[in-house]
């Protein structure tokens, strides 16, 4: 048997192996019995790495067989190395802060001039800088071993940020695509703050025309969640039945309010209580998954949520910060992580500082 039989058997078994693990997380996905939760964003990464890795072993396979699989093998692997060591780098690092920023100012020249709004532009200045100093510890003298060491915190931290966001950004992605062809008897629209106190403005109206969209047969009904604020002149509910009848032309007595909530949890919950069976609900597009989290934990029966279209200046920066949301809601396990990795880095700065002074003494 010449070589390039070997190296064609070798790398169908490998490509069949993978190609197994991709199904049998695409199976654990499909099985699933609640989407509600980020194990959907780490099953999905897995399955498309080994997708990725499958695909690239068909190709290898096949090129085996060929007189121009080295030029061509060579060009691939070119190809996939730009991807993963220049252009990943180049997006996440430079590409990616700099539209925040971008996209952050059109959203403080055409929304709300509040310092929540600045929030995603302080904190990519605070990683150019640490970036900086992060490099400037590598210009240190050997002595200073154990900031060195200290100073890897940094990165190690970053991947696992890089990590959490992936999982997020996954989750929400395939959830999406999942619940999209749910059907439910009624649909609830998450309330939003009103313009001049009474009005329905964009980001809201986005979210109602979603569900007047959506439905299906003339039996559905639309649920409107939403309490008044200290600064506003009616209920959110109410404002968005208006704008549903008036400029939508949805039959009113196809609609509920539930007037009483003041945040997501209440929206759901108070929602439930309204309805007392299966529901689909309706926010923005960038808040979702969040929802979506919340009803699992809430354990409201709310399978499927739906998304209102949002402006990009404004989807980026808000989805972002949602991400930050739910870091937050899981604080103590990442702080459990991340204290893990600063007490493993400090010990072996300790070992190493250690062992310098004791071998200059």
């Amino acid at each position: 048997m010449d070589l390039k039989n070997v190296i064609f058997i070798f790398g169908t078994v490998l490509t069949i192996f993978f190609a197994g693990l991709t199904l049998i997380f695409w199976w654990k996905i499909r099985k699933l019995k609640d989407l509600r939760t980020l194990r959907l964003g780490r099953l999905s990464f897995f399955a498309l790495l080994f997708l990725w890795v499958t695909i690239n072993g068909i190709i290898g396979s096949g090129l085996a067989l060929t007189d121009l699989h080295q030029k061509v093998l060579m060009l691939l692997l070119i190809a996939e190395a730009a991807l993963i060591f220049l252009i990943l780098p180049m997006t996440i690092g430079i590409i990616v802060p700099i539209s925040i920023v971008v996209l952050t100012i059109k959203m403080w020249r055409r929304e709300s001039k509040s310092i929540g709004n600045l929030l995603l532009p302080i904190v990519v200045l605070t990683f150019l800088v640490v970036d900086w100093i992060h490099l400037s510890m590598g210009k240190l003298p050997d002595s200073w071993i154990w900031l060195k060491i200290l100073g890897m915190v940094y990165p190690v931290l970053s991947i696992y940020l890089a990590w959490q966001f992936g999982i997020f950004f996954l989750s929400s992605w395939v959830y999406g695509r999942r619940v999209r062809k749910q059907r439910a008897a009624y649909h609830v629209v998450l309330g939003a703050g009103l313009i001049q106190g009474e009005h329905v403005g964009k980001l809201l109206g986005n979210r109602i025309l979603a569900a007047v969209k959506a439905v299906r047969d003339n039996e559905t009904i639309l649920v409107f969640s939403g309490g008044q604020g200290p600064d506003e002149k009616v209920s959110e509910a109410r404002a968005m039945q208006r704008y549903a009848v008036e400029v939508l032309g949805f039959p009113i007595e196809r609609t509920m309010l539930e007037d009483q909530s003041r945040t997501t949890y209440e929206n759901l919950v108070f929602s439930s209580q309204l309805i007392k069976e299966k529901f689909i609900f309706f926010t923005s597009d960038y808040h979702v998954f969040r929802a979506a989290l919340f009803a699992a934990t809430l354990k409201v029966d709310a399978q499927g949520g739906r998304g209102g279209k949002t402006a990009m200046y404004y989807r980026v920066p808000a989805f972002i910060r949602e991400f930050i949301a739910v870091l937050n809601y899981e604080k103590r396990k990442h702080m459990k992580w991340v204290g893990l990795i600063v007490g493993l880095f400090i010990i072996v700065a300790i070992f190493f500082q250690v062992g310098y002074f004791w071998n200059h003494r």
